[in-house]
């Protein structure tokens, strides 16, 4: 009996020595990844993200795109003939894109290429192989803030088990012309908290900033401590005149109703941690 306790007590030991491990080995944790799954124009949609830091860190910083699904026209591909099916690659559905060809063939040569990530995945019982390209970690500083809101950096294509493909483009930011469609941004680290409303809502004394002078979806922080957290929270309501072409419209069996990917990416002293979480979001039509 007293050789089965000893056992028994050397295992228990064990298992919360691994137990412990496993929290400090995992740097951050993401504590809420809320999003709409659908988006409806005029109705109020709220997005949630937040993480907390399980050790200290030099430096974090946390990305947000949005990236809008678009119908690629004639000029737009560099052969507008050619076909694509189940056994593709997402990376050929980019490389006949002519602006992101032309992108590459003008990086390429001075050493810059495109965080790449790829991912398969279910969406709604369909299986789907996804690329996302990022031109933003290394244009970005090269480059004004205005200039990054209205220029797309981020790049994706998604080819699911029935051979349709989807094109997608986007730029940085919390959400897509959040100067027309957010009603509220706020973002936290501890308790220290900024609130963002539309410009219009603003006045003296509201300790309220307008939505215009927000970060083009880009955190960065200094000596982040053990157990800090940061917290981004902002609703938007939008009618259609302030959100992508064709946004809403159905389409047609067997094509996915995807109108929107929200991408979040998370550095750690200055490398990427982890894979980039991807929201997709439908979009439906009055």
């Amino acid at each position: 009996m007293i050789g089965l306790a000893a056992v028994s007590l050397i295992l228990s030991t064990l298992i919360m020595i691994t137990i412990a491990r496993e929290k400090i080995e995992k740097p951050i944790e993401v504590l809420k990844n809320e999003y709409p799954s659908a988006l409806r124009p005029s109705e109020k949609s709220t997005f949630s993200f937040a993480v907390v830091a399980r050790k200290e860190f030099q430096y974090a910083a946390f990305r947000f795109s949005l990236l809008a699904q678009k119908s690629l026209r004639f000029n737009d591909m560099v052969d507008p003939r050619r076909t694509f099916n189940a056994s593709s690659s997402p990376d050929e559905v980019l490389d006949n894109v002519v602006k992101i060809r032309w992108l590459r063939n003008q990086t390429e040569p001075l050493g810059i290429k495109p965080e790449r990530t790829y991912r398969e995945f279910d969406y709604e019982g369909t299986k789907c192989k996804m690329v996302l390209y990022d031109f933003g970690p290394l244009l970005e500083p090269l480059t004004t803030p205005d200039a990054v809101r209205r220029t797309p950096l981020t790049y994706a294509a998604i080819i699911d088990e029935n051979g349709e493909w989807y094109y997608f483009e986007g730029t940085p930011g919390f959400f897509y012309r959040p100067e027309d469609n957010m009603v509220s941004l706020s973002i936290s680290h501890n308790t220290n908290e900024t609130d963002y409303l539309p410009d219009d809502q603003i006045w003296e004394g509201s300790g309220r900033l307008p939505i215009s002078q927000a970060p083009p979806g880009g955190l960065d922080y200094a000596k982040v401590h053990k157990d800090d957290t940061f917290t981004v929270i902002f609703t938007v309501e939008a009618d259609t005149s302030n959100l992508p072409a064709g946004f809403g419209s159905s389409p047609a069996p067997p094509r996915k109703n995807i109108a929107l990917i929200e991408v979040v990416k998370i550095y750690l002293d200055g490398k990427l941690y982890d894979q980039p979480i991807f929201n997709l979001i439908q979009g439906e039509g009055l």
